[in-house]
């Protein structure tokens, strides 16, 4: 037998009807392709997350490149170093910034926060911070305080330094823009005692990131005003940089070998420091948090790829029924001289055809339910909520009161929308997966096709 009547005989055999009913592999080809559902929605939908929560990480926070000074600097210090690593071929923005602890309290509430001290000018200077920053009341607005929107002047005279909360922040201690705040932090004393120091601010903007985590976090002044309120032993002194590629940087996540250029330029600007700074790649200062991503997500694959296991040994035991069903057949072809490798082929390729058109299917579904995936969360909570509400209202006369309601995404824990990245190599490697398990988990049925003896099966008919 010719590969060509292998491939005829294996798609006969799957995709045609004895009888009139339909071949009996179909059922294990339709599980195929339901088990490849879920792990295609988590390749996607975990892809996009991570590089959602880490692009406002870098973009917001730790930058793409931290440069961090062991020594106090003025700010003309700082400037002059922030200019030099500016000219740099390949970096699109610097910052300056000194980063402390504070205690912040108005007449409603206090919270503790990091105190970020930034150049004013950051948000017309970078794109990419106010990609990932959204200014939900005010403005953010480090310059005077007269500019406060919608301060009245009894709010602005006398009103302390600008200051911009993170939305969790504002929440906490009920304010809006034009109310005054507090700061407290501490300073060294003599005799190595720490003496409090309070300073007055107004808050001129409110702004979120989209993930509360670090929404919860933040406040940001005026550098100046920074470098007076934040001593240096208790301060970080830092520069941060944004370059053309942060994901070229060498990392687990997205690019492990690390882009030539981007090493390139890592190293110059490395080189081009003195020995008063240090500098940290964005994974360098979170690399705990993006390894429990990566970690969290390798376990969710491996869990959704067992169930893709389960329905490949699902072909199996097709494969089991269809050859008793095609004893008769079998023998035919081996009394006509087929060999048993090319019985063991015929079987095989059913198999792989089984795994291609379940992947085809499974492919499809799962990538057309990642990009929908936030609409469909949203219509599963809305009809059970619904059914919910039914429920309270059927029972409420017996006074029993009902009140819970289903969140199946939370955006205090998460983001507030799940961002989707389709990927083409993780969407071919789970299907090579499908394929290559159900040509495998065909194997053992085919050789057992392959044993037969014909003189047995045409004793019987």
């Amino acid at each position: 037998m010719t590969f060509r009547s292998c491939l005829f005989l294996a798609v006969r055999m799957l995709f045609g009807r004895r009888d009139g009913q339909p071949g009996r592999i179909r059922s294990a080809v339709v599980a195929v392709g339901l088990s490849l559902v879920p792990l295609v929605v988590v390749l996607q939908v975990s892809d996009g997350m991570i590089q959602g929560i880490t692009s406002r990480f870098i973009e917001t926070g730790t930058y793409h490149l931290q440069a961090i000074g062991s020594a106090d600097a003025t700010a003309a210090e700082l400037e002059a170093v922030r200019s030099r690593l500016a000219e740099f071929p390949g970096v699109t923005a610097t910052i300056s910034e000194r980063q402390g602890i504070g205690l912040l309290y108005s007449d409603a509430g206090r919270t503790g926060a990091t105190v970020r001290a930034v150049t004013p000018g950051v948000w017309q200077t970078d794109d990419r911070f106010r990609d990932y920053m959204e200014v939900e009341a005010g403005a953010f607005d480090l310059g005077e305080p007269a500019s406060v929107p919608g301060a009245g002047e009894e709010q602005r005279e006398g009103s302390g330094s600008p200051i911009v909360l993170g939305a969790q922040i504002a929440l906490r201690l009920d304010v809006q823009p034009g109310d005054p705040v507090r700061l407290l932090t501490v300073r060294p004393g003599p005799g190595g005692a720490f003496l409090p120091r309070i300073s007055r601010f107004t808050v001129t903007g409110i702004v979120s990131t989209g993930y509360q985590d670090l929404d919860r976090l933040w406040v940001y002044i005026p550098l100046e005003r920074g470098l007076q309120v934040l001593p240096a032993t208790t301060a970080r002194q830092i520069i941060g940089i944004k370059i053309d590629d942060p994901y070229g940087i060498r990392n687990p996540l997205f690019s492990p070998r690390g882009d030539p250029a981007a090493t390139q330029l890592v190293t110059s600007i490395r080189n081009s420091l003195g020995p008063s700074w240090r500098l940290f790649s964005w994974y360098d200062l979170e690399r705990s948090r993006y390894m429990s991503f990566l970690t969290t997500k390798n376990l969710l694959v491996f869990i959704m790829s067992l169930i893709v296991c389960v329905a490949a040994v699902n072909i199996s035991s097709s494969m089991v029924m269809l050859i008793i069903e095609k004893r008769p057949e079998i023998a035919i072809l081996k009394s006509t001289g087929a060999t048993p490798g090319a019985i063991a082929l015929v079987f095989v390729l059913c198999g792989f055809f089984a795994g291609v058109v379940g992947a085809i299917v499974g492919t499809a579904i799962g990538l057309t339910a990642s990009i929908n995936v936030n609409e469909i969360l949203l219509g599963i909570e809305w009809t059970v909520n619904a059914m919910i509400g039914l429920g309270a209202r059927l029972v409420s006369p017996f006074g029993i009161g009902v009140t819970a309601e289903l969140s199946l995404f939370h955006s205090e824990h998460y983001l507030e929308r799940l961002p989707v990245s389709v990927s083409l190599p993780e969407l071919v490697g789970a299907a090579a997966l499908a394929i290559g398990l159900s040509s495998l988990a065909a194997w053992i049925p085919a050789r057992r096709a392959a044993s037969i003896r014909p003189i047995d099966v045409l004793r019987k008919h």
